[in-house]
């Protein structure tokens, strides 16, 4: 069959002589292209897919195939050496088949001989067409859609407590949270996989839902804390140079997350991430001081005044100034319950060589020493 034969779809004059030579690599490539656009006559597929077979060698079939697709979809292609490698995988064992075809003398009739050859032909290239076409989709579907996708498809809620406030929050796994003013926790609609992860920034308690085969984690800015069946506290306010994880009851693993590096805390245990050296320090502490947050009340022992300050501006929604180093660095022992902020500052003045003013109108105080 020869003859310049030309589709509505502008498809390229070419001979469909079956023993012709196309001349170039760009007229196989050309070919390649039109039968992915469906732009051969129908009665001159069998030479078409012949001459396809023949020129398999020297197109670059990655390249059309690559085109075609990204025609057709926004979605990616393999890495171009992770295709090329199923490329030649696919044409050795085309090849292996064509030397298998040889093995044994053909003993069918002329008629079956030649419909087998085009069924030969068919399926080869249906191979060097269509199957990588479907394996690059797979993986692309096994690996996206099973991870970045499937992860972006969970929907999520965010809570954040404003200043002078508390929230109490119970998550899809009937795990309880506290947040403690100015923090904000975000949490999956429900939990999938075999982690149960959530993001806190502020202080959080945490009273965690036993479930062995999905360990609770919760992330921060600079540290991750892992637990199954526990209670503890974080503190982790982005303006802070200090994280703190607080182990109420059971165990709980903790990182680091700039050097990876590890810890496992038993009850009564903290660890503190010291921003400026990063490093973690473990030690003993009374963990109902830094759990009593969330029942109303606000416990220090021997704690600076720059951190009570910092405490009290979240409880009081207020601001602190405090310009003098030795002030900040005092130290400071009491409880706070339901005392207004005057009736605070006047109790650190007790036990403490400071004097303070207060602007009720923008709530702002200045602690001086005297």
């Amino acid at each position: 069959m020869v003859g310049n034969t030309r589709s509505p779809h502008g498809w390229m004059d070419i001979s469909f002589n079956s023993k012709s030579l196309m001349r170039t690599v760009q007229e196989k490539e050309k070919l390649l292209d039109d039968f992915f656009h469906d732009r051969i006559p129908a009665n001159c597929y069998r030479e078409a897919l012949n001459l396809l077979i023949q020129a398999s060698e020297s197109v670059n079939i990655g390249k059309v195939m690559e085109k075609h697709w990204l025609e057709g979809s926004s979605l990616q292609m393999l890495n171009e050496e992770e295709f090329k490698n199923l490329l030649d995988k696919i044409h050795h064992q085309l090849n292996l088949a064509d030397e298998n075809k040889y093995e044994k003398p053909p003993t069918k009739t002329k008629l079956k001989v030649i419909v087998n050859n085009a069924s030969v032909v068919l399926m080869k290239a249906a191979a060097v067409l269509f199957i990588p076409l479907l394996l690059s989709t797979l993986f692309y579907f096994n690996k996206h859609f099973n991870g970045k996708r499937v992860a972006e498809s969970v929907s999520y809620n965010e809570v954040y407590t404003p200043m002078a406030s508390r929230t109490k929050i119970i998550l899809p796994d009937s795990t309880i949270v506290w947040l403690n003013a100015g923090s904000s926790l975000k949490y999956p609609t429900a939990f999938t996989g075999h982690t149960r992860t959530v993001a806190l920034s502020g202080e959080g308690y945490f009273e965690i839902s036993k479930n062995k085969q999905a360990p609770f984690i919760v992330e921060t800015d600079r540290m991750k804390v892992l637990a199954l069946g526990t209670s503890f506290n974080i503190m982790a306010y982005p303006d802070m140079m200090e994280v703190h994880t607080t182990l109420v009851t059971g165990k709980v693993s903790v990182q680091n997350t700039s050097t990876g590096e590890w810890c496992l805390l038993a009850p009564a245990e903290q660890v503190v991430f010291d921003v400026s050296t990063n490093k973690m320090v473990v030690s003993q502490v009374v963990s109902g001081c830094y759990t009593s947050w969330k029942d109303g009340k606000l416990v220090f022992r021997n704690t600076t005044l720059e951190m009570v300050a910092k405490k009290l501006e979240r409880w009081y929604n207020c601001t602190i100034h405090m310009e003098d180093v030795g002030i900040r660095d005092s130290r400071y022992t009491g409880s706070i319950e339901m005392e207004s902020l005057i009736e605070v500052l006047e109790l650190i003045k007790l036990t403490t060589p400071i004097k303070f003013r207060f602007n009720a109108e923008t709530r702002e105080v200045w602690i001086e020493p005297l």
